[in-house]
């Protein structure tokens, strides 16, 4: 979300990254501050600062990059937003979209001048999906088969926000889109020839939006989100899972005041989502685990925060990305993540920028290494919010 008022995926608010945000037609409730949380985190749970900031890009002023995926060493692409600034005059370029060639982050076109660009996926240097909204709020995505840039309309072209896509997951099996329409949550997939609304079952009984997908090598999928059961005000998790041929909604934990963000699968027996319980007061972590027979609500190591994003290696290593509660209370050692590595979860902080605490959006494995790219903003006293790429090498 780039802005407050609904229309927008990823961004910032007071200060924190907020990834996502719930349509206002589904839950009606406009983010308010975030509140500071008292208790540090504990020291020990801290552990050696491996991340570095690899760019600040230079995007226009107000910039943000709010997803990233990443085929090699040589190969990744981060997509976001530009020139979002309140009252200012369109910016020439709204999106962004950058790529990373082994050397360097370069910025790339598309063959149309859309608005802002929500996720990508790479399957491999010649086969990456982005998703996003063109000029009319319309749902927008382009797919790269290694030499240029194809735009489609998933859902038609209808314009001003009713249907929206969010994210795509394009690296095992079929391509899944995910996001809402109508205001009810919508899983799309690509069968190399056109686009096909997924029948969910249940998905129609209230109000809610899906704002991540993921896929797995062994073609399961997943894709996860929010929903206002019976019809409260505040939303409680929702997850969509294809384990074999058939979409089905999961039977989750009943969870209040709770979105979930981002999603990595593993297999059909081993998947990760994220997101952050009471996110417009006082924000706390949500992590969930599906084992191949149900979702459970597993511990975090940090006891405040948002998390809005987890990817993980072939060894099954993974990172959270986050934010940090607003200081003044507290004051945070840099960007926020939170580390499972042999059965165990840690909370590490990224370096500072700008004398700044990042808010990162997105993380994701370099294939065949353990190693990892993040991608948000930092906030710039000259441009107000100016976009990060943070690495960790492996």
């Amino acid at each position: 979300m780039m802005f407050v008022d609904g229309q927008c995926r990823k961004g910032f608010f007071m200060g924190v990254s907020i990834r996502y945000r719930l349509p206002a037609a589904a839950f009606g409730a406009v983010l308010a501050g975030v509140a500071t949380v008292a208790p540090a985190p504990a020291a020990a749970a801290r552990t050696a600062q491996t991340w570095q900031v690899a760019a600040l890009p230079p995007l226009a002023p107000a910039s943000r990059l709010v997803d990233v995926s990443a085929t090699g060493r040589d190969d990744a692409w981060a997509v976001g937003l530009q020139g979002s600034t309140y009252g200012g005059p369109a910016p020439a370029r709204p999106y962004a979209l950058m790529h990373w060639d082994g050397g360097t982050w370069s910025q790339r076109s598309l063959p149309e001048n859309i608005g802002t660009l929500y996720g990508v996926s790479a399957r491999s240097a010649t086969d990456a999906w982005t998703v996003g909204a063109d000029g009319t709020q319309a749902a927008y995505a382009a797919h790269w088969n290694g030499t240029a840039w194809q735009g489609y309309r998933p859902l038609g072209g209808v314009p001003g926000g009713a249907s929206v896509l969010f994210d795509v997951a394009a690296t095992g099996g079929r391509p899944v889109f995910a996001g809402a329409e109508s205001s009810h949550a919508l899983v799309v997939e690509w069968d190399g020839q056109q686009f096909t609304r997924v029948p969910l079952p249940g998905s129609d009984a209230w109000y809610g939006v899906f704002y991540g997908a993921a896929t797995a090598p062994d073609g399961a999928a997943f894709a996860v989100g929010a929903w206002s059961v019976d019809d409260a005000p505040y939303p409680e998790p929702m997850i969509a899972q294809r384990i074999g041929t058939t979409w089905r909604l999961a039977t989750l934990p009943k969870i209040t005041s709770a979105r979930l963000l981002g999603v990595w699968a593993g297999s059909a027996g081993n998947a990760w989502a994220v997101g952050t319980i009471d996110y417009d007061s006082a924000p706390k972590p949500l992590i969930l685990h599906w084992d191949g027979s149900s979702w459970r609500q597993v511990a975090s190591p940090t006891p405040a925060g948002s998390l809005t994003a987890v990817a993980g290696d072939a060894a099954g290593n993974l990172w959270v990305s986050g934010n940090n509660p607003i200081p003044p209370w507290i004051l945070y050692p840099g960007s926020l993540f939170l580390r499972y590595q042999a059965g165990q979860w840690s909370t590490v902080y990224g370096p500072k920028a700008n004398n700044e605490d990042p808010a990162l959006s997105a993380v994701a494995n370099v294939p065949g290494t353990s190693g990892f790219w993040s991608v948000g903003a930092v906030y710039d006293p000259v441009g107000g919010y100016t976009a990060i790429i943070e690495r960790i090498r492996g």
